[in-house]
């Protein structure tokens, strides 16, 4: 009986290189993460300490999008006990079938706890504030829950030795929000230039001259940021309750999304960030790498492939595309074919073409973005059917991709391609850039995003402008129409087919 226990535990002890099936971490479901109408409530003087309804659901909703958006969902088991909209999932009072519905994503692997250094996913976690919430998870795991769970690695010299290295990250990489490009930090944050300037030149060069004062064999904390910049004087981080000041919450998110990439940038998987919240892109990851003299081919490949993941998942879904959908929901939606053809394109191409350092061509590109398109508009429309509530899902995806290179812009997608009048003739033979970016409608509203706000890949250059435009119009094989502009945002909306 002691050896059948004791293989069992040992087959749940995963790595990270045991998670196959398109393994992602979400930012949304860390417990200090809130959207961003909600961290403005939380600077008020009267503010609700710790989270409130609105935060609870806002996390539930991000949840609910994760595990639609990934085939393993790895959550740290520090945010399982401590972010409400994770743990309200298996305390007393939720309905029966959503609490089933939990443990079977638990006992599926659809949903994997992160284990810093501890062995046990029921041993005692310190920074707890709720003893009831502990005693929950512990009788969860007692009696119906046998969880899969990851760490970087089982000895436990090796996984201090990784573990280190993501502290190490977080500490060493607070220096480089001071160096953020300004016009990109406006863009990415939703400010202004202005205000973007005196962000960098005043709380972000605090945490500079602060970061630079720290012991230097000794990791930076989160924590630690918080309490020095953030946090109201004389409250915790758990607290949630926030400084007076129009740059505070711009530098939170700033902070938040860093903290977030550690674990993820040093295991493989992938980031996800919140649609409301900055994009992986806001950390201008690439722009370093690029200035790098010695950057890795295949670091840079994998950088790619993140910040374009990222984007992608953004551009698809919303803040609040599965929210009416309930867990025992959502493990429906999990087994249908719909779903699981959607999930592999994405863990084929995002994981697949982007291995070894490798940057798919503009072919592979464009029929894999279209491919992930088409099966991301199937699944949503069979989540639709499988949701309780009539309110839910009333989207309808359009999507198009748009080439650009030296002042062409090509979009493929609707009826044909929409060119600017005479750009393939007046282009002069020579090397440029070419911009991949995939455009999403959204039921006839304005476009909400592009992907990853123009990714460039730096390694995809054009012989000659002029030849290999003529050689991609050829190939599309499809109707050219010669336009004096292009398309406002409206007009393309218009231009663009609804999902099928």
């Amino acid at each position: 009986m002691t050896d059948r226990v004791e293989s069992a535990r040992a087959s749940n002890q995963l790595t990270f290189g045991d998670l196959t099936d398109y393994p992602v971490m979400a930012q949304a479901l860390d417990n200090q993460w809130l959207p961003p109408d909600l961290a403005t409530g939380q600077q008020r003087p009267h503010a609700t300490k710790g989270s409130t309804p609105k935060a609870v659901a806002a996390g539930s909703a991000e949840l609910r999008r994760s595990l639609v958006n990934s085939g393993t969902l790895v959550v740290n088991r520090a945010y399982l006990l401590t972010n409400e909209a994770l743990y309200r999932n298996y305390r007393p009072g939720i309905e029966p079938a959503e609490h089933e519905a939990f443990v079977r994503l638990l006992n599926d692997r659809a949903l994997v706890p992160y284990l810093y250094r501890e062995r046990d996913p029921g041993e005692e976690y310190a920074w707890s504030k709720d003893k009831h919430v502990q005693q929950s998870w512990r009788r969860l795991l007692a009696e119906e829950a046998e969880p899969a769970c990851v760490r970087f690695d089982w000895d436990d010299d090796t996984n201090r030795e990784e573990t280190g290295k993501v502290s190490n990250y977080f500490s060493t990489s607070l220096s480089t929000l001071r160096r953020l490009k300004i016009p990109q930090l406006a863009k990415d944050l939703g400010i202004s230039e202005d205000r973007a300037r005196a962000l960098r030149e005043g709380v972000l060069k605090d945490i500079y001259d602060w970061a630079g004062e720290q012991d230097p064999d000794k990791d930076i904390t989160r924590n630690a940021v918080y309490q020095q910049f953030l946090c109201r004087p004389g409250s915790e981080p758990h607290e949630q309750l926030f400084r007076e000041g129009e740059d505070v919450l711009p530098a939170k998110q700033l902070i938040d999304l860093l903290y977030s990439v550690g674990v993820p940038k040093a295991s493989g998987l992938i980031a996800l960030t919140p649609p409301d919240s900055p994009a992986r892109s806001a950390l201008q990851e690439l722009g370093e790498a690029e200035r790098s003299p010695v950057a890795d081919p295949e670091a840079l490949g994998r950088l790619l492939r993140d910040v374009f993941a990222d984007a992608l998942h953004r551009a698809v879904d919303g803040p609040n595309s599965y929210a009416d959908l309930g867990l025992s929901d959502i493990t429906r939606l999990r087994r249908e074919e719909e779903w699981r053809s959607y999930i592999d394109a994405l863990n084929g191409f995002v994981r697949g073409g982007f291995a070894h350092g490798r940057i798919p061509d503009p072919d592979a590109f464009t029929g894999a973005t279209s491919e992930i398109a088409d099966l991301h508009a199937k699944m949503l429309r069979k989540a639709r059917k499988i949701g309780r509530s009539g309110n839910g899902f009333q989207r309808e995806i359009g999507v198009a991709l748009v080439l650009e290179s030296a002042g062409i812009s090509l979009q493929l997608g609707g009826d044909g391609v929409s060119l600017l009048s005479g750009s393939v003739q007046l282009a002069s033979a020579g090397l440029g850039a070419l911009i991949v970016r995939l455009v999403f409608t959204d039921g006839g509203s304005p476009l909400r995003s592009g992907l990853g706000h123009s990714v460039t890949f730096p390694t995809l250059r054009l012989g000659s402008v002029k030849r290999d435009w003529e050689t991609l119009l050829g190939a599309y094989g499809e109707r050219i129409t010669e336009i004096d502009a292009l398309p406002s945002r409206n007009q393309a909306d218009q231009q663009m087919p609804d999902a099928p």
